[in-house]
């Protein structure tokens, strides 16, 4: 290891190892951009593989929401404090801790056998994936500096997580059609062995040694975020009025304005709640949450709808799924480039109405196997998705100083996997929820036996094969989640367009405007 270098201009920041050219820095790119795509591809293949689970483990509906939000529910509430210790640590480091939890985690959910143990195990690889996300970015905020340099670079780094969401249910459906929903897991395990041994050899080690570790302020946002997500997910089950949830609420909120009260008087916060104080850094936060609610959260509904409506096999929905995840791809390639031409303010906005918009469109699905009715409106969203990812991305990276370029990138990657989180408990709640209250009154006015109902509807929650079942049962069971489908995709699509809304009125137009505004 050669000495330690300064880098330029008021960064407080050290190089670790020696400098690198701009080959050696867009190697460096490759390689996180391969563990970025690795934590996409557990969140979609693993949404491809949920009708295989719940069928396998016989998994209640809410168990199925956990399965999916246990990842980002680690990542959101740890990735902040990951952020420090990377500072501190070394980039490198964390990033290669965080690979290594992925494949640990990923692992024990190939050897899972029940309900709770692959739960336990996402939450394990949210841990790698919650060290992984913010180290990576941070690598690439500092080794590309220049700001129109490192918008290309963090565009490319967003583009990965779409490559992620394509290559999951792709990778999971072909699978599935010769082994058990376990092996998806191998995807991990494979692509985490790559980027383990690019880091390494090929990423340049930095760190920030003046961040100190905010344990209070860690137990605050992960008890905020956990008791959020559980009352969520259980609300429908427990009751929303249950003493229960009611409890939850009241302690997130209340975990919330003490995580605000400590982190503005802590002499070096885990978040510098003062960057809020921004109106623009304030709303590109929002966008960024809010494009993974809808992006994550119509991804989850639609491939469940493809698999429980339309009848295709995971892979079948992985292939079609393709209409959205490749725009998204193309789109977030060349939005960092976009950006500085048009502006943030008016790239995020259409990204949110195309989004929104894209969203709406698919309440014109119909309970059959016509696919023309849904791919106008996953290609809307696929575009606006691209539009809204990297140009979030880089807002938040270079609004801040240099100093603080890893606290940003913390907080837009919490911000967006708290949308993770969001978008699956709160659509998949949704969609589960309303299924299930669809079904029942929906057997009865057909003139199915009670006793006939409550096995019905019990499999159906379970995931088990209607197949067996009379056609007439099975239209009326198509009918039923397809109507829950629409009201999760109204639900959306109208909370992404009201997002619009304080993106016209506080995000500035330019990139370079963004500059002295949190200084």
């Amino acid at each position: 290891m050669t000495a330690t270098r300064l880098v330029p201009a008021g960064d407080r920041q050290h190089r670790l190892s020696p400098p690198g050219g701009a080959k050696n820095r867009w190697l460096a790119l490759a390689v996180i951009c391969v563990g970025t795509m690795m934590a996409f591809v557990n969140v979609s293949s693993t949404i491809g593989a949920l009708t295989r689970i719940q069928t396998d483990l016989q998994s209640s509906p809410t168990s199925i929401v956990w399965i999916t939000s246990a990842y980002s529910l680690a990542v959101a509430s740890l990735i902040l404090a990951a952020g420090t210790l990377s500072d501190r640590l070394g980039r490198r480091l964390l990033f290669g801790l965080g690979v290594l939890f992925f494949i640990i985690g990923s692992a024990t959910a190939f050897r899972a056998d029940t309900t709770g143990m692959l739960i336990a195990a996402q939450a394990i690889i949210g841990v790698g994936g919650a060290m992984l996300l913010p180290s990576g970015l941070a690598i690439v905020s500092h080794e590309f500096s220049a700001p129109r340099q490192r918008t290309e670079a963090v565009s490319i780094w967003a583009g990965s997580s779409g490559l992620g969401l394509a290559v999951g249910p792709l990778g999971s459906g072909a699978i599935l059609t010769h082994y058990s929903w376990h092996a998806i897991f191998v995807i991990n395990i494979v692509l985490g062995a790559i980027a383990l041994a690019g880091a390494v050899f090929l990423i340049p080690d930095s760190r920030h040694p003046g961040r100190r570790l905010d344990p209070v302020g860690l137990v605050l946002g992960t008890l905020t975020v956990a008791t959020l997500t559980f009352g969520i997910i259980e609300g429908k089950t427990l009751g929303y009025g249950s003493a229960t949830i009611v409890t939850a609420y009241a302690i997130s909120a209340a975990g919330l304005a003490m995580l605000i009260w400590y982190e503005s008087k802590h002499p070096d916060p885990m978040l510098d709640v003062r960057l809020f104080r921004s109106g623009s850094f304030s709303a590109v936060m929002a966008v960024a949450a809010t494009s993974m609610i809808g992006f994550t959260g119509t991804a989850l509904m639609t491939v469940l709808y493809l698999q429980h409506v339309q009848d295709l096999s995971a892979l079948g929905a992985g292939v079609r799924s393709l209409v959205m995840f490749v725009p998204f791809i193309v789109v977030s390639a060349v939005a960092g480039r976009l950006v500085h031409r048009i502006g943030f303010k008016f790239m995020l906005t259409v990204g949110l109405l195309a989004m929104g918009g894209g969203i709406l469109a698919l309440r014109w699905t119909q309970a059959g196997p016509d696919f023309s009715h849904v791919w106008p409106g996953l290609l809307i969203v696929g575009i606006g998705g691209g539009l809204l990812v990297a140009p979030s991305t880089a807002a938040a990276v270079i609004s801040v100083p240099a100093s603080q370029a890893g606290m940003a990138s913390s907080a837009v990657n919490m911000f967006r996997q708290l949308g993770n989180v969001l978008g699956a408990s709160i659509l998949g709640t949704i969609l589960t929820s309303q299924f299930a209250d669809n079904l029942t009154p929906d057997l009865a006015r057909s003139g199915v036996p009670g006793p006939a109902i409550a096995q019905i509807a019990d499999g159906a929650k379970h995931g088990r094969d209607a197949s067996g079942l009379p056609a007439q049962v099975q239209d009326i069971v198509r009918h039923a989640f397809n109507d829950a489908f629409h009201t999760g995709v109204l639900v959306a699509g109208l909370f992404v367009l009201a997002i619009a809304v304080p993106t016209v009125l506080f995000v500035r137009h330019r990139p370079e405007a963004l500059q002295p505004a949190t200084r």
